[in-house]
């Protein structure tokens, strides 16, 4: 199939932003230690903006793109992160180069990708680099989704997600979270579609060849794990004067009731920060394999469909990304070993915004509650190190240290500090620590001078221990004393289940919960899964029944009821309750949902053999990311291997001058053979 490939050729464009944003832009970190999880050296040449012009095809699943980057360096090289890339042409400041290499791929960190080395014309300056290159089919930021998959049925869909270190399959950049950008895109696609990206749209053009242009601005310096791009046939209905729901034409009108307190949520978050920064706050409900519950990309929040549960219940996932506006995309973890910065001051103003919804403070601590279970089950399953707020990642991938902890210990030191000072003091603290590192990046250590500094001479945290709770694993050095008024219904209800479990004396309860919100629902389970682990005994096949029938919690079209009940039958060795679980794990891939369920499966009498089945037969539906995990979660692994003249090489360079090869190291790749390989290991 003949591809359209082009490449344009443009100046170099001075765009003006705020000052303040050029200054946080250009500033460096005052950790000296360097992100490992990249290649790039922001201290001595760092990339301050991308100019992306893009086609995508969705024949052969490419992106064929030019990057201009402009660097401020003090050094006569960059260098950038690529993977899976093919490198086409490289110019510097308007002049075709061949002086650039391509490090080799260091043996088992194939989740790094390679060192692009490009030398620069002078050792101190403002340098332009502009890069002509395709991605490939093994770009791990993509997904390319088949008619079959998207709910309308005749288009394909693409869309990518890039945190933690996959924008580098998508684009040259310095992928690390301590180096920001300004960017703005050009992106041509077929005229069926719409293209949406995580910046302000700046119009579209129809071109001859049936294909549409759409440019895009984003003014505010961004990590590159915040580029974010989607394909597809969208439509979009406005829920404020600037806030908008996108998502397929069938499936907009439910997303755009499900999230029409969005504009409620950003003013409450406003009031407990400041204004607003990202001119627009867009939503996109994504196709069923998205792998997060939410994604906040700027100005374009992306969000599962499994938060479509009819009653608006799941919404405060829109409030976390909301909450991300500040704390995570304004003030940035340094890298990824400070995630809990991101993660835990989003939860805690989630929070915040939600109890303000329902105006009952007590609403903080009923989340809380659940999230404190998460944590616990968190701690148990993964690695010591893991289980730290501030952990020692290395160069491996961030990825595989995801779990709840940042989210809910992270919370929980900020809740305690909170409970030391007081609600109010802490408030104004938040708002002071943002205007502090906006724009700009904030480490584990940066935050706790700055939080000793604001508060020095108070007494209430001078016992306050620092190192334990940043930097020891396991739970918290210190349990929370939530307010259980919300909750208590629930627990007592929980309560009664268990004591007719253990009891043939005990009658069975027959409380109503018809009116019950649903999560009051998801309170019910969670505490009484909390009292099974407790005993380290399950419920009776015979109880789960009786519950079952009184509740019809395999009917619920609620995902975190639905989940909560699939487990609970799972650990109670109900294999009823198995052409639901496989139901549910195959027509969503969110991994909160995903990897539980799968695990839980292979851990029962009855599920070990459909779990690798069923994955291995649902592989490809998954985001790349998903089942990376899923696979490591089973102890298998899925790889994709290619016969290259270059074993190692997963990035290929070709010098040129335009249309000839310079150099005899480029070596074409050859038939592509694409294997699932089973490794069994020990879990």
């Amino acid at each position: 199939k003949q591809q359209n490939f082009f490449f344009l050729q443009y100046s170099t464009i001075v765009r003006v932003v705020d000052e303040d944003i050029i200054k946080m832009t250009n500033a460096t970190s005052t950790s000296s230690m360097r992100d490992l999880s990249s290649h790039a050296y922001p201290d001595e040449a760092r990339v301050i903006d991308l100019d992306w012009t893009a086609s995508i095809d969705f024949s052969s699943q490419t992106i064929t793109a030019v990057a201009k980057l402009t660097v401020e360096h003090t050094a006569k090289r960059v260098r950038l992160d690529v993977k899976d890339l093919v490198i086409r042409q490289i110019v510097v400041d308007g002049s075709c180069t061949s002086s650039y290499s391509v490090h080799p791929l260091e043996k088992g960190k194939d989740h790094l990708g390679q060192c692009l080395e490009v030398e620069l014309q002078s050792s101190n300056g403002t340098s332009v680099v502009e890069i002509h290159y395709q991605t490939t089919e093994k770009c791990s930021a993509a997904q390319w989704l088949p008619a079959a998959q998207t709910a309308g049925k005749v288009h394909p869909y693409f869309f990518t997600q890039c945190q933690a270190i996959h924008a580098r399959s998508l684009v040259p950049c310095q992928d690390c979270p301590g180096s920001k950008m300004t960017y703005k895109a050009s992106v041509t696609v077929p005229s069926w579609s719409t293209c949406l990206m995580s910046a302000l749209a700046k119009g579209s053009t129809k071109n001859d060849d049936e294909t549409t242009t759409f440019s895009f601005d984003q003014p505010i310096p961004v990590p590159a794990y915040l580029l974010a791009v989607v394909v597809g046939e969208l439509s979009g209905i406005d829920v404020s004067h600037r806030c908008k729901v996108w998502s397929e034409p069938s499936v907009v009108k439910a997303a755009a009731f499900e999230f029409s307190q969005t504009e409620d949520f950003l003013k409450i978050a406003e009031d407990l920060t400041f204004e607003y920064q990202w001119g627009r706050y867009d939503v996109l409900c994504l196709p069923p394999s998205f792998p997060y519950g939410g994604m906040e990309n700027p100005c374009l929040t992306f969000v599962t469909p499994t938060l479509l549960a009819g009653d608006k219940s799941l919404a405060d996932v829109v409030a976390h990304e909301i909450a991300h506006s500040w704390t995570g995309n304004l003030v940035t973890n340094e890298t990824w070993a400070h995630f809990w910065l991101n993660e835990g001051w989003t939860t805690w103003l989630q929070r915040k915004i939600m109890a303000k919804i329902a105006e009952d403070e007590r609403v903080v601590d009923f989340d809380a509650i659940g999230g404190w279970e998460k944590l616990k089950e968190s701690v148990e399953f993964v690695p010591e190190n893991f289980s730290r707020l501030v952990p020692d990642l290395g160069d491996d991938d961030p990825d595989e240290a995801y779990s709840s902890v940042p989210y809910e210990k992270g919370f929980n030191l900020l809740y305690n500090l909170e409970k030391r000072v007081g609600s109010e003091k802490f408030g104004l603290f938040a708002k002071a620590y943002l205007h502090k590192f906006k724009f700009s990046t904030c480490n584990s250590e940066e935050f706790r001078a700055f939080f000793q500094n604001y508060f020095e001479g108070d007494t209430s945290v001078e016992n306050f221990d620092w190192n334990t709770w940043l930097y020891k694993g396991g739970m918290p050095p210190e349990s929370p004393e939530f307010d259980r008024s919300l909750s208590g219904a629930a627990f007592e209800l929980a309560t009664s289940w268990i004591e007719f479990d253990d009891s043939a004396s005990a009658s069975k309860p027959d409380v109503d919960i018809s009116k019950w919100s649903s999560n009051m629902k998801t309170c019910f389970l969670d505490a009484l899964l909390a009292l099974c682990d407790g005993k380290n005994q399950y419920l009776k096949i015979s109880t789960i029944s009786a519950i079952n029938e009184l509740y019809k919690f395999d009917k619920s079209q609620n995902s975190e009821i639905l989940f909560r009940w699939c487990k609970m039958c799972i650990e109670s060795e109900d294999s009823s309750i198995l052409p639901i679980t496989v139901r549910f794990i195959t027509t969503q891939g969110r991994m909160k949902y995903v990897r539980p369920l799968y695990r839980a499966l292979s851990a029962s009498k009855f599920g070990k053999s459909v779990a690798l089945d069923t994955f291995l037969q649902n592989a490809d539906f998954y985001h790349p990311i998903a089942r990376k995990m899923v696979a490591n979660d089973l102890g298998v692994s899925i790889l994709t291997e290619a016969s290259t003249s270059e074993e190692e090489s997963k990035v290929h360079k070709e010098k040129s001058t335009p249309f000839i090869f310079a150099g005899a190291a480029i070596v074409a790749a050859v038939a592509l053979c694409a294997l699932v390989v089973l490794r069994r290991r020990k879990l």
